[in-house]
């Protein structure tokens, strides 16, 4: 650490800690605007004060590592502005993805998958559904936007090689860890599948699902 008092190291350091306070110890490279060059931060990674997550993200080496690290240094390589500056339904969690935020093992694709738009390349193995998502079907989970359970199950019964059983499980999985009640859940899928012809009666639908998932 020889050498790290300089002011200006100094500085940069400190703007890489204000972005990655409030970014889970996380910062997108593309973040710092240019203000940090790619000499100091190569200094920095090999005086161990950062490490790579992916490509183009950094965490700062101090307190807790974020549950879906990966996950959340992805979302967050998207665009160049702070997270807590961020729209919550620009980019948001969805399908399998939004599934394993959630904690309901179902689904278990190797893909990331995002609704909305990402104004930066993301690799190769992720996935973005250029459509909107509304307030009213998202919410957030560690940080990250993610369809609310209703959009998750109707997205994922829309061709994604689930069957009635695979969503009951996951509606079952939804309801049992409190992310949202059988009451609550039934009328918000006849919305989701209001689109569908014909269209679902979601209390209806999902009793069926988990009445399949019930029997194995």
């Amino acid at each position: 650490m020889k050498g790290f008092a300089r002011p200006n190291l100094l500085n940069v350091f400190g703007r890489i800690c204000a972005l990655a306070d409030g970014q889970y110890g996380l910062l997108a490279i593309g973040q710092l605007r240019g203000e940090v060059s790619e000499q100091v931060l190569a200094q920095l990674q090999d005086a161990g004060v950062v490490e790579p997550v992916i490509d183009g993200v950094l965490r700062v080496r101090a307190g807790a590592v974020h549950p879906h690290q990966a996950l959340y240094a992805t979302w967050l390589l998207a665009e160049a502005a702070p997270a807590w500056e961020r729209s919550l339904t620009t980019l948001v969690v969805s399908h399998q993805t939004a599934a394993q935020l959630y904690g309901a093992g179902t689904a278990s694709g190797a893909r990331i998958e995002f609704s909305g738009k990402s104004r930066n390349t993301l690799s190769e193995n992720v996935t973005v559904y250029p459509r909107s998502v509304p307030d009213d079907q998202c919410t957030v989970v560690e940080g990250l936007p993610v369809t609310g359970p209703a959009r998750t199950l109707a997205d994922l019964a829309d061709g994604h090689g689930f069957d009635l059983s695979d969503l009951g499980r996951l509606a079952r999985s939804f309801i049992s860890q409190g992310w949202t009640t059988a009451d609550r859940l039934g009328p918000e899928l006849t919305e989701q599948f209001a689109d569908r012809e014909p269209a679902y009666d979601g209390p209806a639908w999902l009793e069926s699902a988990l009445a399949a998932a019930a029997k194995g």
